[in-house]
């Protein structure tokens, strides 16, 4: 086992060895990307490039030209195999190339190691890379004396590779075109959008990569704000909550004054409320936005949500009467201000036994919006219930009337005829006025199960 363990150091030492010598040895020198290194006409830096980047360029540069080796791996001919360097090579080549542009980019020879980075993910065949990597070449090296060679090469692999042709037709005039160029920090922010806007999963983890690249480099810049409500977007999708809603926090303590701002607050609430069961946070959140943002399209809904976790989290029937009251009265035309009062009525109903003030705010529902069919056919329909229970039949049948009345042919309307048959039946032994009641089902609703069942009533109250 030892003896395993010192010839794979020896290996590696080997290795190691070769490469250093490569790298003092082998350097080509035709190339345009191997001459020495110079400040990159791209940046609108000036002065002299410190010792350390120049060193640190050269070396990428013969990184970039180093090839891949073989070598034999174990010991003996059966238990020896032939053992390739070059993938892991290039995720190393790609590992430094990220390590310089960390620290000099846009400046210096940022141009040169993000040609170098494409060429490695060339080699690679990570054909997403190469596209996002393009894509970020085109729109912030645009002065870059090595922009046309680049893009070219670019192109001609955009067309002939078969990973492109979902996506060729739209990016091959962005790689080819002549894009607007404005502060550094700009032309970032446009690749980005860019690059989201191919809608493409096998890009989605690059999206991130490079979004957060931005955030770290322009924490300050307004686009910062945008650029984290959409990871917080996209980690909400993804099913991470949790840092979905960290980030949100993140984007409401840096950017109080961003436009995405109101959003983050609302969704904030959401999260708390749905995900994570933080009622009562959820309720400060919600009445944070509706006190900072009462014109925003959410707060109606904000404070139906509030009313929602008094009624059905916390059962504090008053409050949630309360709430529900002002979401009806603030936002009359809410498409929940119907459901609300519906609401409001069964808990008075059946939470505080108040029969007359339930039937009152049923009343009130069906008088307000009588162009919402279902609830106010509801409402009409609990209201006749309430009725009943009191024996007050005949004010019960004249709200299952009202129904009818209103909205003529419904399923409600059905419903109600059936139940004013039936009170006037059995409870108020006015055979007749059944009988008139059951006329109207089969006139109303010929060739249903409803109709036949009511000529079959009626040729029984005739007898």
């Amino acid at each position: 086992m030892k003896k395993k363990v010192i010839m794979h150091r020896i290996v590696i030492s080997i290795f190691f060895i070769s490469t250093v010598r490569a790298f003092f040895n082998n350097a080509p020198a035709d190339s345009v990307i191997n001459q020495p290194a110079e400040e990159n006409v791209n940046s609108k830096a000036t002065g002299v490039q410190s010792s350390t980047e120049k060193e640190y360029y050269n070396y990428l540069t013969q990184l970039n030209f180093e090839q891949p080796k073989q070598f034999w791996l174990g010991t003996g001919l059966l238990l020896r195999k032939n053992v390739k360097t070059a993938d892991a090579l290039n995720e190393y080549k790609i590992q430094e190339y990220r390590t310089y542009l960390d620290k000099y980019f846009p400046n210096a020879h940022s141009d040169y190691i993000q040609r170098f980075m494409i060429e490695t993910y060339i080699d690679l065949e990570k054909w997403n890379e190469v596209q996002a990597n393009l894509l970020k070449f085109a729109y912030l090296y645009q002065e870059s004396p090595l922009r046309g060679p680049v893009l070219e090469n670019g192109s001609v692999i955009i067309q002939e590779k078969e990973y492109f042709e979902t996506n060729r037709e739209k990016l091959l005039p962005i790689i080819q075109g002549q894009l607007e160029t404005g502060e550094i920090y700009e032309n970032y922010f446009q690749y980005l959008i860019t690059l989201l806007s191919f809608k493409d999963d096998r890009l989605t983890s690059i999206v991130a990569r490079e979004v957060w690249e931005f955030i770290r480099l322009y924490t300050d810049k307004p686009q910062t704000s945008t650029l984290l409500f959409l990871m917080a977007e996209i980690d909400l999708v993804s099913d991470n909550p949790h840092s979905a809603l960290m980030i949100y926090k993140k984007l409401m303590t840096l950017f109080p004054s961003s436009d995405e701002f109101a959003t983050a607050l609302y969704k904030t609430g959401t999260i708390q409320q749905d995900i994570f069961s933080e009622f009562e946070t959820a309720t400060a959140s919600f009445r944070q936005f509706s006190e900072q943002f009462p014109e925003d399209d959410h707060t109606s809904d904000s404070q139906y949500r509030i009313a929602m976790i008094a009624d059905q989290n916390f059962k504090d029937w008053t409050t949630a009467i309360d709430e529900y009251e002002t979401l009806v009265t603030q936002f009359p035309k809410s498409e929940n201000a119907a459901t609300a009062l519906l609401r409001v009525g069964e808990i008075q109903a059946d939470k505080l036994k108040q029969r007359d003030v339930a039937i009152a705010t049923y009343n009130r529902l069906a008088t307000e919006y009588t162009d919402d069919t279902a609830n106010a056919t509801e409402a009409l329909q609990r209201a006749g219930k309430l009725y009943e229970k009191s024996k007050a039949f005949e004010e019960a049948i004249n709200h299952y009337m009202k129904v009818h009345e209103k909205y003529p042919g419904t399923e409600g309307a059905l419903e109600s005829l059936e139940k004013s048959a039936k009170l006037y039946e059995k409870k108020l032994k006015r055979n007749d006025q059944a009988i008139e009641v059951l006329n109207i089902i089969v006139a109303e609703f010929p060739d249903t199960k409803n109709s036949k069942k009511a000529e079959k009533k009626i040729k029984k109250l005739n007898k």
